[in-house]
């Protein structure tokens, strides 16, 4: 079984592995949790100076708009957003909760926990706060509340340069855990698959020493290093400290995604031989690339950096199925697989964005759209460099017979006389089977080219290849030695045997017209020796002095040596 055959069976088998997990451990935990964003009451702060207490005051004031709609998704703002969740106990003891923003990516947000007008407790879990610092150290901002009986009003403050995008979810410490569980589960298996195409692609590439796999596989790592930080997961195990690195490597690696995506697509799409303006242009795409990503270096404006890189991300996402387009109908191969692949993850992303600005409705599938479609790009990408690395090892198989076949007469050729016959020889030293050479020589051949051309010579020594593989056995190894020279290596073979051999050949020859204008006759020279009494070479120049000799006895004979 190939490598490729192994590893994707090995990504299906482990999926469903991991599906199963989560399939058995979702029927044992309590996910009681609900998004409550219906329930929210919002106020859009365009100041960004409302403290909290005159957030209730306005509140009270009922200057908050009810969110009818659920909205989750408000895109790009510089404003502040205020929303008020109520919640009711209304039981006589408190009702212990957690309350969790399932995103990772949002700079301040402020929770205020108010019952009767007083703020009781109050929690900065927004992205620019340490995890140390947090109430709750959870990849997603999260804050518990011992909730008394009656209502109490919560608070959030938000403000952020990514994309405001707000689900909020309340549940139970244990309803928390169990989503926890679900998400780890997926990312595990995400992170997994990803992991495992990376391998592979890369011992693809120490194999093959074909560049479009390590840019396949750089294209995978910058994939998954960004997406380990925009979830968060980078922040909270690795740097759980550092801030500013976080905030660093968000739009720094979404750079690196694109352009290893660019770079991955122009050597994948083989652009020199199939797209050669394409390619000629390619270093002035990457300055425009790196010229771009210093302006935004300069400008030092995270909002307009992310929106930019936005842009660009789905900009490019419609150059990739342009020139994947364009390549396919100038014969690349690989386009079949590029196309549909990009389709797929510009289809994810695509979904993951108006998911995040609100323009279809939020749901947690939605919001993993961009995960969902990468995975299935980068797969469907993994199994047509599968399909590249079987085309080349079939081009190198027929380049490696064809390096040992005289193109003319379809017979091995000098080059290959080594690889075929030193492992019978050896097999005949240790067996002691005597092995036989017989030489050939195309009489007054010279005569044919000079007289009819050298057309004439090439269809001649063509019919006499055809001829000679008619007549030997399977195991016979005839070869064009050179000219008009054959040679014919007959294993477990005495002299008399290729002496009769030889004689029929030349018999055969000599009755009839190996073209319909023109006959040729042989002259041949026979060596037969036990392979552990006399060296190859030395045969061989054995069965050189007997065709010699059949030349001096005037053509059109044998001559065996003992």
């Amino acid at each position: 079984m190939s490598v490729f055959r192994t590893v994707i069976i090995f990504i299906i088998i482990s999926s469903a592995m991991l599906a199963g997990e989560v399939s058995a451990h979702t029927n044992e935990i309590n996910t009681d949790i609900k998004l409550v964003n219906e329930q929210l009451h919002l106020f859009s702060d365009a100041s960004s100076e409302m403290t909290i207490n005159e957030a209730i005051i306005a509140f009270q004031k009922q200057q908050f708009s009810h969110n009818s709609e659920t909205q989750v998704s408000f895109g790009f703002t510089q404003d502040t957003l205020w929303a008020v969740l109520p919640v009711i106990n209304t039981s006589k003891n408190d009702d212990s909760l957690v309350i969790k923003i399932d995103n990772a990516w949002l700079d301040e947000v402020d929770v205020y926990f108010v019952h009767n007008k007083q703020i009781l407790q109050e929690a900065a879990i927004g992205d620019s706060v340490p995890f140390t610092k947090r109430p709750i150290s959870r990849r997603m901002p999260a804050v518990a509340y011992d909730f008394p009986p009656g209502q109490t009003d919560v608070y959030f403050r938000v403000h952020s340069k990514d994309p405001l995008t707000l689900p909020i979810y309340i549940g139970s410490e244990q309803s928390h855990v169990g989503t926890a569980s679900i998400n780890a589960y997926f990312y595990g298996a995400l992170y997994g698959i990803l992991g495992i195409l990376f391998i592979y692609n890369i011992a693809l590439y120490s194999y093959l020493k074909e560049l479009k796999y390590l840019l396949y596989s750089l294209y995978l790592l910058a994939f998954t290093a960004f997406n380990y930080t925009y979830t968060g997961h980078g922040f909270w195990i690795l740097w759980p400290e550092s801030v500013g690195l976080q905030q660093l490597l968000m739009p720094t690696l979404m750079f690196a995604y694109l352009f290893s995506g660019v770079l991955f697509t122009l050597e994948f799409l083989n652009t020199r031989t199939y797209l050669p303006s394409l390619y000629a242009f390619r270093y002035k795409l990457y300055g425009a690339l790196l010229i771009l990503a210093l302006g935004l270096l300069i400008i030092d404006d995270r909002s307009i950096a992310i929106m930019a890189q936005l842009i660009i991300l789905t900009t490019l996402s419609i150059w990739m199925l342009v020139i994947g387009y364009y390549s396919y109908k100038s014969g690349n191969p690989l386009a079949m697989f590029f196309v549909p692949a990009v389709i797929m993850g510009t289809g994810g992303a695509t979904i993951s964005s108006l998911a995040t600005w609100g323009v279809i409705p939020y749901s947690q599938w939605a919001f993993r759209g961009i995960e969902i479609g990468m995975l299935l790009e980068m797969s469907l990408l993994s199994i047509s460099l599968g399909f590249n690395f079987k085309l080349a090892q079939e081009a190198r198989k027929s380049a490696e017979i064809n390096a040992r076949l005289d193109q003319l007469t379809n017979l091995y050729n000098r080059r290959a006389f080594s690889d075929l016959v030193h492992p019978l020889w050896e097999l005949g030293k240790r067996n002691k089977t005597p092995m036989a050479i017989i030489l050939i020589d195309l009489d007054w051949f010279k005569r044919i080219n000079d007289e009819y051309g050298h057309a004439t010579g090439d269809e001649v020594l063509e019919e006499v290849g055809k001829e000679l593989k008619k007549r030997l056995r399977e195991s016979d190894i005839p070869l064009r030695w050179g000219g008009e020279e054959f040679l014919i290596f007959l294993p477990n073979t005495n002299t008399r045997e290729a002496h009769q051999l030889a004689d029929k050949l030349r018999e055969h020859f000599d009755s009839k017209n190996i073209t319909p204008e023109h006959k040729v006759t042989l002259s041949i020279g026979v060596v037969s020796a036990l392979p552990h009494s006399v060296e190859l070479d030395k045969l061989i120049g054995l069965a050189d002095e007997a065709l010699y000799q059949a030349k001096q006895k005037g053509r059109n004979c044998v001559v065996s040596l003992d």
